[in-house]
């Protein structure tokens, strides 16, 4: 099997296949990973949204075109947002500013944050400002979209369907560890226990499908400060260690793996298929009913 590495949205990206890749296909793949950073890296001065955040697209309402598949992306982001009651919002990507996860990466707390961030005090949210139609963006004013949530797992499946049109049948795409797996025979996957880098809680098997952990551990810079954070607060969610998510795409197991940190998996049932474990804080695991069937298995209690 073939292990084709590259980099991509500040992390490592590999492709394992059964055969070597054709030139023509890495090439597809870097162009549009390189193509999906133009629009959504808000690291990127240049990106479409910083422009769109640093008012050079105008003061609003401010309307874009946006490549083709990237609505779907947006779509899902609307089903997030209603499921979670607005827990999950791409405009929590200025809290996370205001929390020190800039664009710079200083990790310093900006003074008076507590005072706006969250959609509780009054920072924008998804439902008020943005409106979207197939690849048409429009926002009322200039605002920050982080789309950290499903991105990764987004871009997962935009390279899936670039293999599978250059006739590659099977593959794991693997978005540092954000899964998405075609395979005749099933994959075994572990769960790595957050701050043990090697030791897994579990395994699961998947032959058609993805799989998504999140896990505040690498991107975590003070006490109570990392990455995954509850919108409507604004503050980094405290229950929850690690959760990993089953689904049938690789873009709604990364946005689910998010959303379990702060809604019950219950109620995500409800508008979502797919199966999940979580570790809590305290070192508790519990998983959804289909979990065992996947099969899937869990090593702590």
């Amino acid at each position: 099997m073939e292990h084709w590495s590259f980099p991509a949205t500040g992390t490592s990206w590999s492709v394992r296949t059964p055969r070597q890749l054709q030139p023509e296909a890495r090439a597809a793949i870097r162009g549009y990973a390189e193509d999906f950073e133009a629009v959504w890296s808000r690291f990127r001065p240049s990106s479409l949204v910083r422009r769109i955040a640093d008012g050079a697209l105008g003061r609003g309402p401010i309307t874009v075109e946006l490549p083709t598949a990237d609505s779907a992306m947006l779509d899902l982001y609307d089903r997030l947002y209603s499921a979670t009651r607005g827990r999950i919002d791409p405009l929590a990507g200025t809290d996370l500013v205001e929390l020190g996860y800039d664009p710079e990466l200083s990790f310093t707390v900006r003074q008076g944050a507590a005072e706006r961030i969250g959609a509780l005090h009054g920072r924008d949210a998804w439902a008020d400002v943005v409106q979207h139609a197939g690849n048409r963006l429009t926002v009322s004013h200039p605002v920050l979209l982080d789309v950290g949530a499903v991105g990764k797992g987004f871009l997962a499946d935009r390279i899936g369907e670039i293999l599978l049109s250059h006739g590659v049948e099977e593959f794991i795409v693997d978005g540092s560890g954000d899964l998405l797996i075609r395979s005749q025979e099933p994959v075994r996957v572990g769960l790595e226990q957050p701050g043990r880098e090697g030791h897994v809680i579990g395994t699961v098997e998947v032959s058609h499908g993805a799989v998504c952990g999140s896990s505040p551990h690498r991107r975590s810079w003070g006490e109570g400060l990392h990455h995954i954070l509850d919108a409507l607060t604004g503050l980094p969610v405290e229950d929850v260690a690690a959760t990993w998510v089953v689904a049938g795409s690789c873009a709604v197991a990364d946005g689910l793996a998010t959303a379990l940190f702060c809604t019950d998996p219950a109620l995500m049932a409800q508008s979502f298929r797919f199966e999940c474990a979580i570790l809590s804080r305290r070192g508790q695991a519990s998983v959804s009913r289909g979990f065992y069937d996947l099969p899937g298995r869990i090593f702590t209690a």
